[in-house]
C-alpha cells in the first residue's frame, strides 16, 4: 500500500499510528489556494468571506521528484498535482507489493483513478497567457491514469473514474472485473482529492452540506455537515492464485463488490437507505457471504444528518439482523480523522481497513455522542467508540469487513474485504528456506546520486533497527522485489553488520572494496567474457575458491579424469600443494581456472553476451560460448599443454610498446624473433629464441621504446611451435565443435568475426599464428558491446581492453576482473560483480537471492523540487478542487 493524507501522513506507517492515536487534523486552507481569488472581484470577496474554508490539507502538494519520472521542470509545472501523487504512489505501491515497477513494461496492466475534480486544471486553462502544450494531458482527469501508463509503459486498460465520492470503489470494482474476466493480470486503483481552489467549498456551502467547523462528525448526534479533506490512496490488485503463486505479499483478499445507483430520490444529492440496503444484499449475495458473519463496517459517514441516519438505517437492515446479541457489526468511519477525501475516500477507507484486519485492532470512529436516529441497542450495530481488538472468529473464518463509499450524483458501492486465511503459505512458504552461508552482493538504485544516498541511509537504519530481520529477505527485496534504477550501489557483505558498514559507506560516499557505486550507462547490458591466455598464474591462485566456492570446486575436481589420463595430475593436486610450476603445466591450469569461473560466474547470475578467447584462453572461451564440451575441451587443453613440454626453455617473450604492424615492419628480415600477439593498439608482444629475444628488445629499450618481459620460457606464435603443431591438430580432431550460442570473436583469424569452426585447422592456427586480441575487443566494441569480464586469476589483459577503448573514443566502456593476485578471491570476485552491476549490467539475482521473502525495508523516496501548483492568477471565476489517492496492496478471490 501506499498513501498520502493530511497534513504529512506518508506511509501507511504512518496512517495506522495516527488512527490508533485517535488524532484528527483540520486547518484553514492555505492562503496562496485561496487570497487570490479573494482579491479578485468584490462578489468573490464576499462568498469566500460567507464560506467554510477550513478543512483537512496537505502539508506539501508542490514538492515533485519530476526528473525521476523523466519529466521536465517546465512540463512539471502543468501537471495536475493528482497526476504527480497517482505517479509517486503507483511506484511505491508496486514496491511495497513486491512487484518491481519496471518490469511491467509492455504488459496489460490496467490502471484505474479516480478523482471527481480538476479545479488546478481548470485554474491553468483559464490562465491563458500561461497555459501551453503540456496542459493537454496535464490538466485533465484521464491524464492521471494515462501518466501512468506512459511512465511505466503498461498496455492494458487505463481509465480516469468519476462518480463522484463513490470513485475510487467504483474505480476497484471495475478493476476487480478485468481481473476475474482475464483481461488483465494486474491492476493499479488510485483516489486522489486535491484543493487547489476554494471553488467546490463555495458550491457545497451553498447546498448546505459543509459542516460550519471544518470537521466530519460520521454518526455523531452533533453531526453538521461533511469537512473536506486532501489524500491519495494506491492499491495494486492480483488474482489470489496469482499473488501466491508470484510471492507477493498479500494483505487482503477481496471476496466482492458492486457499484449500484440511489435512483430517484428526495433530489439528486439526497440520500436513499432503500437503495444502500439493496446495494448491501446484492453484494453479499453474489459473494456467497451471510452478512451476519461480517465483523466490521467501515461506513461512508459524511457527518451530514440526513446521510448519516439513512445509511445506518440500511446497515442495520442487512448486516445488523440475525447477529448474536453479543457481536454486533461494528461500524466506523475514516473522515473525522482525515476528512472526506471525496473521490479517494473509498481507496482510503479500503486501507484503513486492511490495516485495521493486519494488526487485529480497529480505531475508534472519532465522535461525541452517537447519532440519536436509530435505536442502537437493537440494531444490531455498535460504533466504535475505542481502539477494540478484532472480533475474535477462531479457525471457523477470516476476519472480514466490508466498505461503503456513496457518491454525491446518486452512485454507490461497497466492497467485501476478507483476511488472507493462507498468510504466510503458498509461494511465502518457499521463499523461507535458508540463505546460503556465503558472502553476496547487496544492490541498491535510484534515480539520482542524492536519491542513492538518502536511500542507503535509510537502509542501513532500518536493517539496524530490525535486527531479527533475516539478511535473505533484505538480498531478495533489494534485489528481486526493486526496479534496478540509473544511480546503483552495491555492497559486498556476509552479515548484517557488514552490510550496514556498506549500506554506510555508499552513504557517505565512501566506496571501495565492499561498497561500489556508480551510474549505469544502460540497464540490463550484455557483458563480454574475456579469456585471457598465459601469464596471469600465481602460486595459491584458486586456492579460497576450492574452499569457498562449491561451485568453482566441483568443475575443477570434475576435471580431474581427463587431466590425471592426460599429463598425470590433477588441478586440485597442484592448485594446492605449492610445487613449481613449469609453462606446460600454466597452460593447463589456465584452462582448469578458467573452467571453474565459468561456473562461479553462472553461479552468481552472470551470462555471457558475447566472448573473447586470447590464445589458450580461446578453449575456455569456446566451452562458454557453447561450441565445445567442457570434459573434452579439458583434454584437448592438457594435450595441447603436454605437446609444448618439447619446447621450454627455448623460448621468450616480451611486450612491447609499438604497434602490431610497427613491430612487425621493424622485424622483418629478423630471424628467430615475431610479432607474436597484437595485445593493443600501441602494444605487441614478440616471441622467439631466448637470446634473439633479449637482443631485440635491449636494442629497442636504447631506443626509448618500453619492453617488459612475459614470465614465458616458451615462444607461443613463433616458429618454434611449428615442431608441434601436428600433434596440437591431431589432438583437436577429437574435438566435436558446434555452433556458439553467443557471438564468439576469434582471435586466430585475420576477420575477428570468423565464423570458421574449431576443428583441427583452426586450433593449429591459434599456437602458430600470431593473436590478433586488439583487433577482437575493436570488433565487440564497434558492435556495441560495452562491458567487459576477463576470466582469470590476475587481470593481463584488461589494460589492453582499455587501451582500445580509449583509441576508439569510446567513453561508457567498462572492464573489470575476476580475481587479483594475492587477494581475497571471494572478495575480489564480489567486488567486480558490484562494479558490474553498477555499470549496467543484466544480473539474474534470483541466483543469489531466491531464498527469503519480501520484508518491508525502506524504498525510493526521491528528491523533490517544487512545482508550481498554482497559476500566478485567478479566473474570474474560481474553478473546483481535486482528490488525490494513497496505496494499498489486495487481492482478488476467483
Amino acid at each position: 500500500m501506499a498513501c498520502r493524507f493530511a497534513p504529512d501522513l506518508l506511509s501507511a506507517e504512518d496512517f495506522w499510528r495516527f488512527l490508533v492515536e485517535g488524532d484528527s487534523t483540520v486547518s484553514d486552507m492555505p492562503d496562496k489556494r485561496w487570497k487570490a481569488y479573494a482579491s479578485s472581484h468584490p462578489k468573490a470577496t464576499t462568498a469566500l468571506r460567507e464560506t467554510v474554508l477550513k478543512g483537512s490539507f496537505l502539508d506539501d502538494i508542490e514538492g515533485f521528484d519530476a526528473d525521476f519520472f523523466g519529466i521536465s521542470p517546465r512540463e512539471a509545472d502543468f501537471l495536475d498535482p493528482q497526476q504527480r501523487f497517482m505517479l509517486e504512489l503507483t511506484w511505491e505501491a508496486l514496491a511495497d507489493a513486491g512487484i518491481p515497477p519496471l518490469s511491467l513494461r509492455g504488459g496489460q496492466t490496467g490502471v484505474y483513478a479516480a478523482a471527481n475534480s480538476n479545479d488546478y486544471g481548470r485554474r491553468l486553462l483559464e490562465d491563458i497567457p500561461l497555459t501551453g502544450a503540456y496542459a493537454v494531458n496535464g490538466t485533465t482527469f484521464y491524464g492521471i491514469a494515462n501518466r501512468v501508463s506512459y511512465f511505466l509503459d503498461l498496455r492494458g486498460p487505463s481509465m480516469a473514474v468519476d462518480t463522484a465520492c463513490a470513485g475510487s470503489l467504483t474505480a476497484l470494482h471495475l478493476a476487480r472485473g478485468g481481473l476475474l474476466s482475464g483481461e488483465i493480470p494486474l491492476a493499479v486503483v488510485g483516489g486522489l482529492n486535491i484543493m487547489s481552489t476554494p471553488a467546490l467549498n463555495v458550491a457545497l456551502n451553498g447546498a448546505g452540506a459543509m459542516s460550519p467547523d471544518g470537521r466530519s462528525k460520521a454518526f455523531d448526534r452533533d453531526a453538521d455537515g461533511y469537512g473536506r479533506g486532501e489524500g491519495a490512496g494506491v492499491v495494486v490488485l492480483k488474482r489470489l492464485s496469482d499473488a501466491r503463486r508470484d510471492g507477493n505479499p498479500v494483505l487482503a483478499v477481496v471476496r466482492g463488490s458492486g457499484v449500484f445507483q440511489d435512483g430517484r430520490s428526495d433530489g439528486m444529492m439526497a440520500p436513499n437507505g432503500s437503495a444502500q440496503e439493496h446495494m448491501l444484499r446484492e453484494v453479499y449475495e453474489r459473494a456467497g457471504i451471510a452478512p451476519a458473519t461480517v465483523d466490521y463496517v467501515e461506513a461512508h459517514g459524511t457527518g451530514t444528518p440526513s446521510g448519516d441516519g439513512e445509511e445506518l438505517t440500511a446497515l442495520a437492515r442487512v448486516l445488523g439482523t440475525g447477529r448474536p446479541d453479543d457481536r454486533p457489526c461494528l461500524i466506523g468511519s475514516v473522515k473525522p480523522n482525515i476528512g472526506h477525501i471525496e473521490g479517494g475516500s473509498g481507496v482510503a477507507g479500503v486501507i484503513k481497513t486492511v490495516l485495521a484486519m493486519r494488526h487485529g485492532r480497529i480505531p475508534r470512529s472519532l465522535h461525541g455522542a452517537p447519532h440519536d436516529g436509530i435505536d442502537w441497542d437493537g440494531s444490531g450495530l455498535r460504533l466504535v467508540d475505542e481502539v477494540v481488538p478484532w472480533p475474535s472468529t477462531g479457525s471457523a473464518r477470516p476476519r472480514r469487513a466490508g466498505v461503503s463509499s456513496y457518491g454525491v450524483g446518486g452512485t454507490i458501492s461497497h466492497v467485501l474485504l476478507e483476511q488472507d486465511v493462507d498468510a504466510g503459505s503458498g509461494a511465502a512458504r518457499s521463499a523461507d528456506r535458508p540463505a546460503p552461508g556465503r558472502a553476496t552482493v547487496f544492490p541498491l538504485s535510484a534515480a539520482s546520486a542524492a536519491g542513492l544516498r538518502g536511500l542507503a541511509a535509510k537502509v542501513a537504519d532500518w536493517v539496524e533497527e530490525h535486527p531479527d530481520a533475516s539478511l535473505a529477505s533484505v538480498g531478495h527485496t533489494l534485489a528481486l522485489r526493486r526496479s534496478h534504477l540509473a544511480q546503483r550501489g552495491a555492497v559486498a557483505a556476509d552479515s548484517p553488520e557488514a552490510l550496514v558498514e556498506g549500506l554506510r559507506d555508499l552513504a557517505e560516499e565512501r566506496t571501495g572494496q565492499s561498497a561500489v557505486s556508480d551510474r549505469a550507462a544502460a540497464d540490463d547490458s550484455g557483458v563480454t567474457w574475456v579469456f585471457s591466455g598465459h601469464g596471469a598464474q600465481w602460486t595459491g591462485m584458486g586456492r579460497r575458491l576450492l574452499t569457498e566456492e562449491p561451485v568453482f570446486a566441483r568443475a575443477v575436481d570434475a576435471l580431474a579424469e581427463p587431466f590425471r589420463e592426460v599429463l598425470g595430475w590433477t588441478p586440485r593436486e597442484v592448485l594446492t600443494d605449492g610445487r613449481t610450476w613449469s609453462a606446460s603445466h600454466v597452460q593447463a591450469l589456465t584452462f582448469a581456472v578458467q573452467a571453474g569461473l565459468i561456473e562461479v560466474w553462472r553461479d552468481r547470475g552472470l551470462t555471457p553476451s558475447a566472448v573473447i578467447g586470447h590464445s589458450v584462453g580461446e578453449i575456455a572461451a569456446c566451452v562458454a560460448a557453447g561450441v565445445l564440451d567442457r570434459d573434452d575441451a579439458a583434454r584437448f587443453a592438457c594435450r595441447r599443454a603436454s605437446a609444448l613440454t618439447r619446447l621450454e626453455g627455448r623460448g621468450a617473450m616480451a611486450m612491447v610498446g609499438l604497434a602490431f604492424e610497427e613491430a612487425r615492419t621493424r622485424l622483418e628480415g629478423v630471424v628467430g624473433v615475431e610479432a607474436a600477439i597484437s595485445a593493443a593498439p600501441e602494444s605487441t608482444v614478440v616471441s622467439g629464441g631466448a637470446a634473439e629475444v633479449e637482443r631485440v628488445t635491449a636494442a629497442w629499450r636504447e631506443e626509448g621504446i618500453w619492453v617488459r618481459e612475459v614470465d614465458s620460457d616458451i615462444a607461443f606464435h613463433s616458429a618454434q611451435t611449428e615442431e608441434v603443431v601436428a600433434e596440437v591438430e591431431v589432438a583437436a580432431r577429437q574435438l566435436t565443435p558446434r555452433p556458439a550460442s553467443v557471438p564468439l570473436y576469434s582471435t586466430a583469424m585475420a576477420d575477428p568475426r570468423s565464423d570458421a569452426s574449431r576443428d583441427g585447422a583452426y586450433w593449429a592456427a591459434n599456437l602458430r599464428r600470431p593473436v590478433r586480441f586488439s583487433e577482437a575487443v575493436a570488433a565487440a566494441l564497434e558492435d556495441g558491446h560495452r562491458l567487459f569480464l576477463e576470466l582469470s586469476s590476475h587481470p593481463v589483459v584488461a589494460h589492453s581492453i582499455r587501451e582500445v577503448v580509449l583509441k576508439l573514443g569510446i567513453e561508457d566502456a567498462v572492464v573489470v576482473g575476476s580475481l587479483r593476485r594475492d587477494t581475497d578471491d571471494r572478495a575480489e570476485l564480489l567486488t567486480n560483480l558490484a562494479r558490474l552491476y553498477c555499470a549496467g549490467a543484466g544480473i539474474d539475482w534470483s541466483r543469489d537471492h531466491a531464498p527469503g521473502r519480501r520484508c518491508p525495508c525502506p524504498r525510493r523516496r526521491g528528491s523533490t523540487v517544487r512545482s508550481g501548483s498554482s497559476p500566478r492568477t485567478a479566473p474570474t471565476v474560481a474553478p473546483a478542487a481535486a482528490t488525490t489517492p494513497s496505496a494499498t496492496v489486495s487481492s482478488v478471490d476467483g
